[in-house]
């Protein structure tokens, strides 16, 4: 039954989550007992406690193993296909352009951080998990994203203003980010932003 449903639900390299997996009837007990026969039997193989996968299969006809970053995206970004969080921080600036810095620590908002902010482990590589400010949809993220970058700029990036606003312009027009739509979160944020938004002269869609 166990590998049935795993099989149906999940494709190879994808993390599996045991406090995801949801089969009527089947105990807390029984589900770890069959995931250790299954374990056992090599047909899913163990990344840490309570993460599982099928293994993708190299060109050596090998299994590969899952990186730390591909279990924090489908832990805390993207959870079984669905998004609940979005990278932050000095990560969310080096990927937008705003730093050349690459951070050692990982930094995403989430809407399963454990905690108001926590630093954590998966296997030796380093994250810092933060609340967000509301609940995180596929349709509020780039907003949230765009106002998380205007609240750290001073912080997160070695640019000037004038730079940062320009790329947080080409940013709003991708993602069609509106004042109607920056007005429906702003509030939840620190008033620093608005001197954020002055001195990068940064522009959203007009409409």
């Amino acid at each position: 039954m166990l590998y049935e449903y795993l099989k149906e639900n999940y494709i190879p390299g994808e993390p599996i989550f045991t406090g995801d997996i949801d089969i009527p009837g089947m105990t807390e007990e029984n589900l770890r007992y069959h995931l250790k026969k299954l374990t056992d039997s090599g047909i899913i193989c163990r990344f840490e406690p309570g993460v599982y996968y099928f293994p993708k299969i190299d060109i050596f006809g090998e299994p590969m193993s899952l990186s730390a970053d591909t279990v924090a995206v489908h832990k805390y970004i993207m959870r079984r296909g669905k998004r609940v969080g979005y990278y932050s921080g000095y990560t969310l600036a080096n990927r937008m352009g705003l730093s050349t810095q690459v951070p050692f620590t990982q930094e995403i908002n989430s809407n399963f951080a454990p905690a108001l902010v926590r630093k954590t482990k998966i296997k030796n590589r380093q994250y810092i998990i933060r609340r967000p400010v509301v609940k995180i949809t596929e349709e509020n993220a780039p907003i949230l994203q765009f106002l998380d970058c205007l609240k750290d700029i001073e912080k997160c990036t070695e640019l000037e203003p004038e730079r940062c606003g320009k790329i947080l312009t080409e940013y709003a027009r991708k993602y069609d980010i509106t004042k109607k739509k920056i007005d429906r979160f702003i509030t939840n944020y620190p008033i620093k932003i608005y001197k954020a938004i002055y001195e990068t002269e940064v522009e959203y869609v007009s409409s």
